[in-house]
């Protein structure tokens, strides 16, 4: 899936949510939602990605810099096992075409 069109939702690992929220520490990557779909993002607390409408228009490395910065914020700001958020980012095509080629996922 393109970054232009991937939305990105995760719940926090650090507390802050801990009976709140069913999805504490879990990442999803998935399409952007259409008028008359439910919400997938709903359980999560934040939304990130192509959640932002700017985000849609970018290409090239600002977009690739703006995957990267989202994977950062979520693992660093939020305590995300970074492992987790790997996993969810490979639906990602730029993050796969531009992680380190021995990375589990890498193109």
């Amino acid at each position: 899936m393109k970054a232009a069109e991937a939305l990105v939702a995760w719940t926090p690992d650090n507390g802050i949510y801990e009976g709140l929220k069913t999805t504490i520490g879990q990442v999803a990557v998935g399409p952007l939602i259409r008028e008359g779909q439910g919400d997938w993002t709903d359980p999560f607390a934040y939304t990130g990605g192509a959640a932002y409408v700017a985000r849609r228009k970018k290409k090239g490395w600002p977009l690739v810099a703006m995957v990267f910065i989202d994977f950062q914020t979520m693992v660093v700001r939020d305590g995300i096992d970074p492992q987790v958020a790997h996993e969810a980012f490979l639906a990602i095509d730029e993050y796969r075409q531009k992680i380190a080629l021995d990375i589990a996922g890498a193109e």
